[in-house]
This record gives structure tokens, C-alpha cells and sequence, in this order.
């Protein structure tokens, strides 16, 4: 798939892992938390509750479900200002958010879903051109993470802007940052977590959500719109460019090709898995229970030479062979390894660098 790392690029791979072991840590701790286990009998009318998200017919055509709505929402200005370059005014800095379209598919989860009122309000970031951009990116983040301030740095939105001339977009998943939950202890507690049913439903707001922001950006200038984004984020960019057709490029960062895969792999030894594993669960049925938001399970919809996957080299929680999974699902497209690792990107400026040269090689921006 690529030629051996250069030895400083080794170096800098192994000097990441422990902020990589430090995050695994803190997420196996919002995973297993405040999760009972399951006798036997809960367990079977879990396993039937489940059956609406893997229909056959469902998994044929996600879009029965996972659509934005026909109608758009009205979006509400939460703040915006002037975007200046040279001390002239060049775009648009705005922080946009409507109620989301999405109402729960499984009516026994909307009792849960009537608790969490932060998670009806959609968020949406914008730094706008005044002259319509060549293009757009739609960005969205990783789990546990969120809020936008820190992103505008991890993708280097300045210079995604000012640089390659794009009108640049951020999207806020539910259950993080200011969609957390009063009761959660952080973003991210509650989804992704082991309650199979929130999260395959949040997963579906997810892809209504985004559906949804990307009708608006389209509505407002009708360039090409890609995704990007990182971790969690890499997931749910390989998901709409698996489902939505509007999508000209995608560009997932670390990301895991399943989530039931990930979490499960990263379980071994934890006293949750071995409970699971008694009662019937395997790492193919875990899998097969989120099977609908998973990559794996569509043929994405945006053309083969325009999709970037990208792979810290030191990255061990989102290990080579998740990604690889994705990679070879995906045809092998193109694909880059910065040395850095999942939580401390160490020359995540490399990666933002390649970024720019393939959307210069698929035609977005020409000379810039």
C-alpha cells in the first residue's frame, strides 16, 4: 500500500502512542459507563428491537430513512460577522442553527430521545465567500471533541479559506460539545456508546442532519461540496459518500471502517465484552447491529478518483487494518500517511498540505 516509513517519521509514530493510550483510556471509560448487563431475556428483546435497523430492504436503500427532508429547514443566525483579509471584508463568519428534521425511526426511543432537548438543535459553522467559492467543504469532528474553535485549528480552516479560496463549512454531531446532554459528564458519553439502539438512531439524525446542511450549502452556491473529517468524523464522511450522491469529493481522516469493529477489537480482556460474548454476541453480529451507518455495508456514491483517505502512521486506536478495510472496500483509492497519531497529530500539516494538492488534481482550484 506505501513504501516503508522513513526512520524520523518511526520516531515521531512511536513518540504518539501514549497520547494515543491516554485517549483509549478516557473513551472505554465513556463507553462502559452506566451500562448495566443484560440477562439473557433483555438480551433476545434487544436482539428484536434491532431487526428495524437491518432490514434487508432498509440496507438495500438507506435513503428510505437516512434522506434529508424535501422541505428545508429555516436556518436562525446565532452570530455572525465580517471575515477580513488585509483589512477588507472577504467573507462571512457565521454560526448558523435549525431544529433538526430527524424524529426517532424506533417510536419506543422517542420517550429516551424527549430527555435530551440539546441534541434537537442542529449547529452549523461558516466562514463564506463574499464572490461564490470554486467549492465547498463541509467538515465534522472526532468523538469526544467538538467544538469549533479547536477544529478551525486541527483542519487549518484559515487557510482551507484564504489559501485554497473554498467556502468552508463545520457541522456539529449530536451528544457533543453544546448538543451534550444536562446528565452526560462529557460530549461524546452517550454516543457512540454500548446502547445498540441510541446509537444506530443517532447515527440516522447524523445523516439526516448533514443531508440537510449540505441541501443549504448547495442552496446557496451550487459549486461542489466534499466532506472531511476526522476520527469519528472520518466515519460519518465515508458514510454520506456512501449514500448521498451529491457529494463530489470525500476526504476521511483516521477513520475506522466500522465502529462495531473498533470498539469490539479495542475490548478485548474488558469484563463488558466477556458479558456480551455470554450471551451470544460476536464481533460479526456486533457488526451486523450497525450495519446500517457502517461504510462497509454501501458502495459509495462519489467517484473513485476523488476520494483521500488518510492514516496517521502512529495512530494506534484507529489501527492500519480499520483503515485498511476502508481502503480496500473503497478500491484502493488514493491514500496518505502522515507520521503523526490520533491524538497528538504531530505534522498534521503534511496531511493539510496533500489536502490541497488533490483537490488541485481533481480540477476544484485550478492554479491556486
Amino acid at each position: 500500500m506505501h513504501a516503508p516509513p522513513a526512520m524520523p517519521e518511526k520516531l515521531v509514530a512511536l513518540a504518539t502512542r501514549g497520547a494515543d493510550k491516554i485517549l483509549l483510556a478516557v473513551l472505554r471509560r465513556l463507553f462502559i459507563a452506566n451500562q448495566p448487563a443484560l440477562a439473557p431475556a433483555q438480551f433476545e428483546q434487544l436482539v428484536t428491537r434491532l431487526q428495524r435497523y437491518v432490514d434487508p430492504a432498509l440496507l438495500a436503500d438507506p435513503q428510505r430513512v437516512l434522506a434529508p427532508p424535501l422541505v428545508l429547514p429555516k436556518p436562525r443566525v446565532v452570530q455572525r460577522q465580517p471575515l477580513l483579509a488585509r483589512g477588507r471584508e472577504v467573507g462571512i463568519d457565521e454560526h448558523l442553527s435549525f431544529d433538526t428534521p430527524y424524529t426517532p425511526y424506533d417510536p419506543a426511543y422517542q420517550p429516551e430521545y424527549a430527555t435530551y432537548p440539546e441534541i434537537a438543535q442542529t449547529h452549523l459553522w461558516s466562514w463564506r465567500h463574499l464572490d461564490p467559492a470554486p467549492a465547498s467543504i463541509l467538515l465534522t469532528h472526532g468523538w469526544g471533541a467538538g467544538p469549533w474553535w479547536m477544529h478551525r485549528h486541527e483542519y487549518d480552516v484559515p487557510a482551507l479559506f484564504h489559501g485554497l479560496g473554498l467556502d468552508v463549512h463545520y457541522y456539529l454531531a449530536p451528544f457533543h460539545a453544546r448538543r451534550t446532554p444536562a446528565g452526560a459528564r462529557m460530549g461524546g458519553q452517550l454516543h457512540p456508546s454500548s446502547d445498540l439502539v441510541r446509537t444506530n438512531e443517532a447515527f440516522i439524525q447524523t445523516a439526516i442532519e448533514l443531508g440537510t446542511v449540505i441541501s443549504l450549502i448547495l442552496k446557496r452556491n451550487s459549486a461542489p461540496v466534499g466532506m472531511m473529517g476526522s476520527s469519528l468524523g472520518g466515519y460519518t464522511s465515508a458514510l454520506m459518500a456512501s449514500i448521498d450522491a451529491r457529494l463530489d469529493f470525500v476526504i476521511p481522516v483516521m477513520p475506522p471502517a466500522s465502529m462495531a469493529h473498533l470498539l469490539w477489537d479495542h475490548g478485548g480482556g474488558d469484563p463488558m465484552r466477556a458479558q456480551a460474548e455470554a450471551l451470544g454476541m460476536t464481533r460479526a453480529r456486533f457488526h451486523h447491529f450497525w450495519s446500517l451507518h457502517s461504510p462497509l455495508t454501501h458502495r459509495p456514491k462519489v467517484a473513485w478518483d476523488r476520494r483521500l483517505i488518510i492514516t496517521g502512521l502512529g495512530d494506534t486506536l484507529v489501527t492500519a487494518d480499520h483503515t485498511r478495510a476502508l481502503w480496500e472496500h473503497w478500491d484502493r483509492p488514493r491514500h496518505f500517511r502522515f507520521p503523526g497519531g490520533h491524538a497528538w497529530q504531530v505534522q498534521r500539516k503534511r496531511y493539510h498540505r496533500e489536502v490541497g494538492q488533490f483537490l488541485r488534481d481533481i480540477g476544484l482550484l485550478g492554479g491556486r
